[in-house]
This record gives structure tokens, sequence and C-alpha cells, in this order.
């Protein structure tokens, strides 16, 4: 077969040959593709001239297939089930998925949404999979060239084409060993006192920021700076074990906090103040229609229904696109 005769090809002169190899009439074909006889005729010879073989040769009792026709009745058949496979848009069937699922995120991230997301898959699709990945300068990248699914973050300002949803709004707390002296020193509502907390030795949580890793000071924002620094981590699930045994205290994301006490023999105190921050699932527009994706964001965003008030039971139109910021 010549290019040029290739190019006078269509999907609809496949059709066509499909249906005169399976009924041998012109007539036929051209009535279940809804196009007139003289029509029928110009792409029955067309695809003769591609082929080089007559396909149909009339006899006594109508036309009858060459062997090159014959011998393409399979290929045909199968040529257009693959096409059709192509455009499909199946159904994504979450108890049937394989999907590694890629992220990035920290610890925190890991430990309040990926933890309680996991519990979930367990039951409604137990074969998808989950890659953590830290978060780093490459993260958008990755986002972009699909590397990455989707990431989970604080706030921050994004590039075009991306995509976010708050998932919620989480405060500080601090963090200190049972019996600590800190613990008889808090305000009359039971929040920590920020004077009597800088006294205290104070181990630094440390956040991605770019290609570096920058320091949250959250009783420095407050107006009472910490006297000493004793530490420095970007690690927010070891905390415990950093303060047990020390009079140290460390400020976190509170509710890291309230799973971290009941896994070791520490306290945690409440912030009075409104030092809150907006956690955040990102994507990039490249997995907005994607059915497996948008399951998954769905998933996430009704395990945090209540924080947010609403929970979504579509997930194929959701979150903030930046660039053009609308609701999409």
């Amino acid at each position: 077969m010549h290019n040029k005769q290739l190019e006078k090809l269509d999907f609809r002169s496949l059709r066509m040959l499909k249906i005169l190899l399976d009924t041998g009439s012109v007539t036929k074909a051209g009535e279940a593709l809804s196009i007139s006889q003289p029509a029928a005729s110009r792409v029955l010879a067309q695809l003769r001239l591609a082929l080089g073989d007559p396909l149909l040769v009339r006899g006594r009792h109508g036309n009858t297939l060459t062997p090159r026709a014959e011998a393409l009745r399979p290929v045909v058949s199968e040529t257009l089930d693959l096409v059709s496979t192509l455009f499909a848009n199946r159904p994504f069937d979450p108890r049937d998925s394989n999907l590694t699922l890629k992220v990035a995120t920290t610890d925190n991230g890991a430990a309040i949404v990926l933890a309680p997301l996991a519990q979930q898959l367990a039951k409604s699709a137990p074969n998808i999979r989950i890659d953590i990945s830290p978060w780093s300068t490459q993260t958008l990248s990755h986002l972009e060239d699909g590397r990455l699914d989707f990431a989970l973050y604080w706030e921050r300002k994004l590039p075009e084409n991306f995509h976010h949803r708050s998932l919620f709004r989480d405060k500080y707390a601090c963090l200190v060993r049972q019996k600590h002296p800190l613990l008889r020193k808090v305000r009359r509502d039971g929040s920590l006192n920020y004077r009597e907390a800088a006294a205290f030795p104070q181990i630094m949580m440390l956040f991605p920021d770019g290609d570096l890793l920058v320091s949250d000071d959250v009783l420095q924002r407050m107006g009472h700076p910490p006297k000493r620094i004793v530490m420095s981590t970007p690690y927010f699930t070891s905390a415990p074990l950093l303060v047990v045994g020390t009079d140290n205290l460390i400020l976190l994301p509170s509710r890291l906090g309230e799973i971290l006490v009941k896994s070791a023999p520490v306290a945690l105190i409440p912030l009075h103040d409104d030092a809150d921050f907006e956690y955040r699932l990102i994507w990039h527009e490249r997995t907005q229609r994607d059915q497996s994706r948008s399951w998954i964001r769905t998933q996430i965003y009704n395990l945090f229904a209540t924080s947010t008030g609403t929970a979504d039971v579509g997930g194929s139109n959701e979150g903030t696109r930046t660039g053009k910021t609308r609701r999409s």
C-alpha cells in the first residue's frame, strides 16, 4: 500500500471494509454508514486500489470474497476492536484497580492524610499502592511530567495550571513530656503561656521551602522568642522521642500532636492565638480529568468533610486552578 493511497482512507473506510467483508454487499455497507450508493462505490474503489485486490467479485449468486478479502476479515475485526478500545472511556472501578499512587509530602501529611486514606483504600480499593516521596524543589515539575500524582502541603503560591483544594485549617500546639514544669504554668483557659514557654529549651521544626529547610518560629511570631534552641528537625513524627526525658518543648501542628500523645508519655498544650495555616491537596491540570485520580481526590475530601463543611461525591470538577483562578 502506497502512502498516497493510504492517506485517502479514513476510519469510515475501515468500517465500510468490515461491513463489505461481512455482507459482500456495497448497498448494505452504504446503508449501514448512511452514505449513498455512488459514495459507497467510491470508497470501495479506494479500498481496492489501496489493497491491490478487487475484494469482491460478482458471481451468479451475488458477490464473492476473494482469498485476500477472506484473509483480511479477522485482521479488520481486530483492528476495529483496538480502535474502539483506544477511544473507550471505561468507568474506573477501584476494586479492580492496580494503580500506584505517587504522592509528595512531609511526614505530617503522611500521618494526617495518607494514613486514614490507606485505611479507606484497604476496604474499597485493596490493590491500590501508595508511594510517598519527600516534598522537594522538583515536586511541582514532577507533578507536571507525571512522576507524581499529587502533593500535600501547606498554603503556598502555585504556578499556572496547578489545582489545589483546602483540606483543613490547622493550628499549632506545644508538645512536652508528661509532668513537664510548663504544664503547671498554662493560662487559665489551659492554653500555652508564651512567656513561660520561651524560657524552656526548644526544638525547632523545619519545613521544606524550595531547596532549603526553613524554621517556623511560632514563639517569636507571638512576640516571645525562645531563649535557647537545642535542636532543629524536619521530622515531625519523631517529636515524642525528642522531648521525653528532657525539659525540651516543640511546637507542631495540633492535628499531628493529638496523634502523637497516644503513642508516648507526652502532653499537648494548645495555643490560644489563631496562629493557623491551611493544608492543601495539590495536583496538575494533566490529571484533572483522569477518573482514577479524581476518585482518589474525592476519597481524601470526604475524609475531611467535617473540616471543610461538605463531602464530595463526584470529584471530576473540583479545586481551585491557579493562573486563571476559577472554580473548575
